[in-house]
């Protein structure tokens, strides 16, 4: 099971930080490709990519006083048991993303390639995020 963890340091304060992280309709704003979120009560989340798929995501968590959400996302094609956590901690005079995630891959064999996509993927998405909250 592959798992992955990014810390990003921003220079903001956890307030404006937590309040692009914790929109769950705003992904759109910082994982690339995704054209399109569709929030359904408070626990689902539809995205829309600019390639046509769509991912089904369960928010488990979320938390506005602990700044943090926990989500699962629906299987597939090669992976399974998606899943991961944001968080936004105070960091000296400004804050701290922490975005862990971790899932299962359908076959082994595909392991090693699947780990390195998705450990390029979670760094692109990382710096996104980064130049968004600092507004660069």
């Amino acid at each position: 099971m592959p798992k992955f963890s990014q810390i990003i340091k921003v220079k903001s304060p956890p307030e404006k930080t937590w309040a692009i992280v914790g929109d769950l309709a705003g992904v759109n704003r910082w994982i690339p490709r995704i054209t399109g979120v569709k929030i359904e009560g408070n626990k689902k989340r539809t995205c829309t990519f600019a390639d046509g798929h769509i991912q089904h995501e369960e928010i488990i968590e979320y938390s506005s006083e602990k700044r943090s959400y926990s989500y699962t996302i629906e299987r597939l094609q090669r992976i399974k048991n998606n899943r991961g956590t944001f968080a936004v901690k105070q960091y000296g005079d400004g804050s701290v993303i922490m975005w862990e995630s971790e899932f299962d891959i359908i076959n082994s064999a595909l392991e090693a390639e699947m780990t390195q996509m998705w450990k390029g993927a979670t760094a692109q998405i990382a710096e996104s995020l980064r130049r968004l909250v600092e507004g660069k």
